[in-house]
């Protein structure tokens, strides 16, 4: 192996790269949706669009062509509201439409239609029509043999209000009434018959209405007269028992007059007893020094005297002494008038109380006066309460009375006068083209649905694919950096021959200008800028699911990696299901497993691939437990040997999903690189793949969108790449860009 490498070529050795931790999400790209992005899932769902769309006009214009025509006539009625108070009295007030808001004409007019509508105008239009003969008729007595004829009479009258229509005509006492069929002279027939049933209904009823008015008014003034002479008797039999007729003015009645003038004289009495208490207790409470006594003039005389003749004493007494000749007549003198004095003071304290114990005597006798006209009074009142129940009764008698027989006189008069508020503004006329069916009109309904139809329907499709479509999406699910989109290449992988295979593998190498061998380079350099501290040397790639591209990619890859100046080399890890060998023609064996198991050396395994400085290792044959080799030393002791003498090494291995070959062959490599197959892999499977790499601490670069078709690709990033690519080589080079034809979609 070493004389085929060119001496010139210096090849680095590097050291596997320590696995980072999966820290990657972006949150750059544009949120939300714009409307062209609903354009492109139009267009890309537009088979779908364009289904529903013919289904719902070939079943609309097959539905006008087979559907019998069918014609409609209307006639217009006048409805008038009779006066409705004209049998109660006049105005009145509507406590139903207190209670629910509508006015009484909006009541009786919605009766009137539902009277348009009812079974009896159904039976009444039966019979006016003898449609009991008619074709309808005899075809549903056929579809309902076993059925008695109420029930087909009854299952007819419903079909005719089916297809009657009763429509008021806004702001007017106006009605529109429409009949659809498909006998042009039976949609002429029916509105214009029906007016006539629904105006015979209208006197039927009406005459009916005031019958069992005038009956019902007879009964009512019997009773009301029986009534009103019992309460004629009852209110004169309680006059007389309580003979109190004539005094039920409170003027002129003696027991309210007497109760009158006994309340003013208790009302007398108890003011002045309670003057004359009050001297009683201030005598009481002071005694001689009440004011009632110091101020009383007899008492101010002798108590005057008093101090003069005991001024007088006295002073005779300092001059002459005690035994002067008048002193002891004086001193006499003095007690005569002190016993006086007292005397007059019990006198009058004797006078003022028994004042006011006849002052309370006769306000004892008064109150018992007063109590009693009371009660005589308050006996007096009840009486006359029940006396004026019973007159008020005899009133409200009378008054009804007069009111009925006022109200039982004028329907005697209305109910011979009875008058239709129902007239005919336009009568029903013959339809000259039939009503239905419209095809215009119907087309222009089915494309209208049509198109929403499947315009919802490619929506609701677009939701319920969980595939990932686009590498905005790879990396808002994935939570990993979008390397690159390889473009779909059209074909079934299932039915290639051997040298088409071999052309899809060897694209970059046989047509580097084409627009998949463009998008190989790219990735490529995405892929050696994917690590910050030097470039990926050992790359694995693989897939979440089977045939998804990643074989065809890995063979794209190393052919990329391959330069005059840098050598690669190619191993095909995938021992369940090898596809590499096939790409380069070369034989499956020996290759990786004879190698791994002692079989083979390493010369004998590594072959030129065809691809200048490009090498490949093939499977070799299949082992019963891969995985086993891949954790053995003698793979990591290959991968190692090989670090030293190439500068890129692409290891192609399985799937993750399924296999642990993958998840094994990662730990061996700088970096691992996710195909993704668009509209194929669903979220779940891209979610999953990245956790089972993660969890064996795989540094994975990144992921591909493979086997992206342009028209379902979306706007922006690749697409505006794949779409002017050829054009721009074309225009500024001279030739078709390299286009390849139109072979298959890659191998996995």
């Amino acid at each position: 192996m070493q004389d085929n490498l060119p001496t010139e070529m210096p090849v680095p050795v590097s050291a596997p790269m320590s696995p980072a931790p999966l820290a990657y999400y972006s949150d750059e790209f544009e949120q939300g949706l714009h409307l062209r992005d609903y354009w492109h899932v139009l267009k890309k769902r537009k088979w779908w669009f364009w289904g529903v769309l013919s289904g719902v006009v070939v079943v609309v214009l097959l539905v006008t062509f087979l559907m019998s025509p069918i014609y409609k006539a209307t006639a217009t009625l006048q409805i008038i509201q009779d006066n409705p108070s004209a049998l109660m009295g006049g105005e009145k007030t509507d406590p139903l439409g207190a209670l629910t808001g509508s006015s009484e004409l909006d009541r009786f007019y919605e009766t009137q239609y539902k009277i348009l509508q009812s079974p009896t105008i159904a039976y009444g239009l039966i019979d006016s029509l003898k449609l009991k003969e008619h074709p309808s008729y005899k075809q549903m007595e056929s579809d309902n043999p076993d059925k008695p004829p109420e029930v087909i009479r009854q299952k007819y009258a419903q079909y005719l209000l089916d297809n009657l229509k009763v429509e008021p005509v806004k702001n007017s006492f106006l009605v529109d009434i429409s009949y659809k069929s498909t006998d042009k002279q039976l949609a002429q027939k029916i509105p214009e018959v029906l007016q006539k049933e629904y105006l015979k209904l209208s006197m039927t009823t009406r005459q009916q209405s005031y019958a069992m008015l005038r009956e019902w008014l007879e009964n009512e003034l019997t009773r009301l007269g029986n009534k009103l002479e019992l309460s004629e008797k009852s209110v004169y039999a309680d006059g007389q028992k309580k003979d109190f007729l004539s005094l039920e003015a409170p003027e002129t009645n003696v027991t309210i007059q007497k109760y009158i003038e006994v309340s003013k004289l208790l009302t007398t009495a108890q003011a002045d007893k309670a003057g004359k208490e009050a001297q009683y207790r201030q005598i009481k409470e002071k005694g001689a020094d009440a004011p009632l006594i110091t101020n009383h003039v007899l008492i101010q005389q002798l108590r005057q005297q008093l101090i003069g003749l005991e001024a007088q004493i006295s002073g005779d007494n300092k001059i002459f002494g005690q035994n002067f000749p008048d002193y002891r007549a004086q001193t006499t003198k003095m007690k005569d008038l002190r016993q006086r004095l007292n005397q007059e003071i019990r006198r009058l304290e004797t006078s003022i109380r028994s004042d006011y114990e006849a002052a309370s005597r006769a306000e004892s006798l008064l109150q018992k006066e007063f109590d009693l006209q009371k009660a005589k009074v308050i006996d007096l009142q009840n009486s006359l309460v029940q006396h004026h129940i019973l007159k008020r009764d005899l009133q409200t008698n009378q008054a009804l009375y007069e009111a009925l027989l006022a109200r039982m006189k004028e329907a005697s008069v209305a109910s011979t006068m009875v008058a239709s508020n129902v007239s005919v503004i336009t009568p029903a006329e013959a339809p000259y083209k039939p009503w239905l069916p419209k095809p215009l009109l119907f087309l222009a309904l089915a494309l209208v649905v049509g198109s929403m139809g499947g315009i919802m329907t490619a929506f609701f499709v677009e939701y319920l694919d969980s595939s990932i479509k686009t590498t905005e999406e790879l990396e808002k699910v994935c939570h990993i950096p979008a390397l690159g989109v390889i473009p779909m290449i059209s074909g079934n992988s299932k039915k290639l021959t051997q040298d088409k295979q071999e052309s899809i593998g060897l694209i970059p190498y046989n047509q580097p200008m084409s627009m998949l061998s463009e998008a190989i380079f790219q990735i490529r350099s995405s892929i050696m800028l994917s690590i910050s501290e030097a470039p990926p040397q050992v790359i694995l790639t693989t897939s979440a699911n089977p045939e998804e591209g990643k074989s065809t990619f890995s063979s794209h890859l190393a052919i990329a990696m391959s330069s005059p100046d840098r050598k690669s080399i190619l191993l095909d890890c995938d021992l369940r299901k090898p596809t590499m060998h096939k790409i380069f023609s070369l034989p499956v064996q020996p290759g990786l497993t004879n190698y791994l198991t002692g079989n083979a050396t390493l010369e004998e395994i590594i072959r030129p691939s065809g691809v200048p400085n490009l090498y490949f290792v093939p499977a070799g044959p299949t082992p019963p437990n891969p995985n086993e080799l891949f954790n053995s030393a003698a793979f990591k002791n290959l991968v190692n040997h090989l670090r030293r003498e190439f500068h890129s090494i692409i290891i192609d291995s399985p799937p993750v999903i399924g296999f642990a070959d993958g998840r094994s062959l990662a730990a061996n490599a700088d970096g691992v690189v996710l195909i993704v197959k668009h509209h194929s892999t669903t979220r779940e499977a891209g979610r999953l793949a990245v956790q089972m790499l993660s969890q064996n601490h795989g540094r994975i670069l990144g992921g591909i969108l493979s086997m992206a078709r342009k028209d379902r690709l979306g706007y922006g990033g690749y697409y505006g790449y794949y779409q002017y690519y050829h054009k721009y080589y074309k225009g500024y080079h001279g030739h078709d860009g390299g286009k390849a034809p139109k072979e298959t979609e890659p191998l996995d």
